[in-house]
């Protein structure tokens, strides 16, 4: 199923279509619904027709109350599965929206650029997939079909009181507009809360989730109770959110019961008078009781469901917020292929700055020949990974090109694109499965031997056959066991895995001592032969894999050329490597 466009929807349309999305069982849901409400209006008006014909002292003949009987349990009979079918139908429903919203959510989430990340914290990204879609399914599981079923049934006892005795029934709901009345104050005043609260939460989550992840930190300098107050008053703050909205609900919900009793009292005074009077039989007297009773609960329900809708509204505007507010990475309406072979990347007259940030690429004009290796060195800040982060497309220039075999990336599908640019980060991300399928996530039909190959020439091979399952044991989250240098090996045989003609290594052996980088090196180039690498890099030993290296200074390159040559230059290489020389 393709997901809806939601670019220009308000909330409620949004909500609609997916609801209307379960378009059969919601028919059931609703048809089930007004079954059961008319069965229930049946009930007592089949009492009634007891009470005035078989029952009353005048006429009673205990004979004739089994027809009565007969009709009453076949009706309740034939309300039971009707109700259970309603509420399976309408359950099913608002789980299966709830799912369709996570899945539209995480559609958009894979999509995203990685601005998006830049400026949203991990905890609220996990709280609108998660926190925000609980009212909302519990709205249109239960709340949605509820209220009309609720709507149907005060219809139908107003109908049927006004057929019986249109001037008793007037009195009976004189009531009814005092009851919209508090039904809309009711949510005008709880609305503004339900979206304070729904933040609120999603604060606690992302306060959570920096705790969890900064976990080792937090110990390390001994920040738990800073860190536990920091939560407390975050945790307070959604429980006096969600003690306001109790309030308002305490307020307003009791009367939707109060005022049903004040027609009850008319009932039982101006009806009795009638009964007393013979203009009212006994029989619809308690009619009229019964049914002013079995109207309390779908008033007191439609409180209940509004403050429901309140909050499911709340929810899914933060939700439809990100599905419609957030621009994805464009696409070409008329996409390039890229040519066979290796590929050569160019960079023309690049400019780049972060949403938040001032310019961090200036102007970068850079060629790079197919199959070269060229480490992209200069101080820190001065644009490195920027420049790297945009051949993939995480992120596009304000200015210039990036062109890879001569085709601009922009013109490129990003999964195509993506195919041939393989990345290795420079804090690589594991997955909690075993250690092979983190090696072949890129290609899962690679052959063995090539990921043995790719994972010599990494330095996996070294440190997996001490694994406890070898290359079948789980990893845990993150890789968290394993050092920081094993999990930059594994992404390296994993970028060597992927067959990616363009490879892009964001200083890749940071974590990693010197003796185990020398003999990576010595292994490393034969295995990227025949494929353009382009290395970010703050180490020498490293710098010496390439054929050429860059510097980068202040968004611009400032020095290109052979390792050895820049080193006697006396420019900036020579700065930041010349001690690295001086040393060995």
């Amino acid at each position: 199923m393709d997901p809806p466009d939601l670019g220009l929807w308000p909330t409620t349309r949004g909500l609609a279509h997916l609801w209307r999305e379960q378009k059969q069982l919601v028919l059931v849901g609703l048809g089930c619904a007004f079954v059961y409400s008319t069965l229930s209006l049946a009930i007592p008006i089949v009492v009634q027709r007891a009470i005035d014909h078989s029952i009353a002292p005048t006429n009673g003949h205990r004979e004739s109350l089994w027809p009565y009987l007969g009709a009453i349990v076949a009706l309740a009979a034939i309300r039971f599965p009707v109700n259970f079918t309603r509420r399976y139908a309408t359950s099913r429903t608002g789980i299966r929206v709830e799912w369709r919203m996570r899945e539209l959510l995480y559609q958009a989430y894979l999509r995203y650029p990685r601005a998006f990340y830049d400026v949203h914290a991990t905890g609220q990204v996990v709280s609108r997939a998660t926190n925000d879609l609980y009212p909302v399914r519990y709205f249109i599981g239960w709340g949605m079909t509820q209220g009309l079923q609720s709507l149907m049934m005060i219809f139908g006892i107003a109908i049927v009181l006004f057929v019986v005795n249109a001037k008793l029934a007037a009195i009976a709901l004189i009531a009814m507009p005092l009851v919209a009345i508090l039904t809309y104050n009711f949510g005008r005043r709880v609305m503004p809360i339900s979206r304070e609260v729904q933040q609120l939460k999603a604060d606690v989550t992302e306060a959570a989730d920096e705790s969890v992840v900064g976990i080792e930190m937090v110990q390390a300098f001994g920040r738990e109770d800073d860190v536990q107050a920091r939560f407390n008053v975050k945790a307070s703050r959604v429980r006096d959110g969600v003690l306001r909205q109790a309030r308002v609900e305490g307020l307003f919900l009791p009367g939707l019961l109060f005022l049903p009793s004040l027609s009850i009292a008319a009932i039982v005074y101006f009806g009795g008078t009638d009964v007393i009077d013979g203009h009212l039989t006994n029989g619809q007297f308690y009619l009229f009781y019964q049914l002013l009773l079995q109207l309390v609960w779908p008033l007191e329900a439609l409180g209940w469901i509004l403050s429901l809708g309140q909050r499911a509204t709340a929810s899914a505007s933060r939700t439809f917020a990100w599905l419609q507010g957030i621009e994805t990475i464009p696409e070409a309406a008329e996409p390039a292929t890229l040519p066979d072979g290796p590929l050569g990347v160019t960079f023309e007259n690049v400019h780049f700055s972060y949403p938040t940030g001032s310019e961090v690429l200036t102007g970068v004009d850079l060629e790079i020949t197919p199959g070269e290796v060229v480490a992209v060195c200069g101080p820190t800040g001065a644009g490195k990974t920027s420049l790297l982060n945009l051949l993939p497309r995480f992120y596009d220039p304000d200015e210039g090109r990036v062109l890879v075999g001569n085709v601009d990336v922009s013109t490129v599908p990003i999964a195509d694109l993506r195919t041939v640019v393989a990345v290795v980060t420079q804090r690589p991300i594991l997955f909690s499965i075993p250690l092979r399928d983190n090696l072949t996530a890129a290609r899962p039909d690679a052959p063995w031997e090539e990921v043995v190959a790719a994972c010599e020439a990494a330095g996996v091979a070294h440190f997996a056959a001490d694994l406890p399952d070898g290359y079948d044991t789980l990893i845990g989250e993150r890789g968290v066991n394993l050092s920081g240098g094993q999990r930059q090996r594994v992404a390296l045989a994993r970028a060597l895995i992927a067959n990616a003609r363009v490879i892009v290594l964001d200083d890749p052996m940071s974590a990693v001592d010197t003796q185990t980088e020398r003999h990576l090196v010595t292994n490393l180039r034969p295995a990227l032969a025949g494929r353009t690498v382009l290395i970010a890099t703050q180490r020498l030993s490293t710098v010496e894999v390439a054929d050429r290296a860059v510097v980068l200074d202040d968004g611009v390159v400032v020095e290109s050329g052979k390792p050895q040559e820049l080193l006697q230059s006396g420019a900036l290489f020579s700065a930041l490597f010349g001690e690295e020389v001086a040393v060995a």
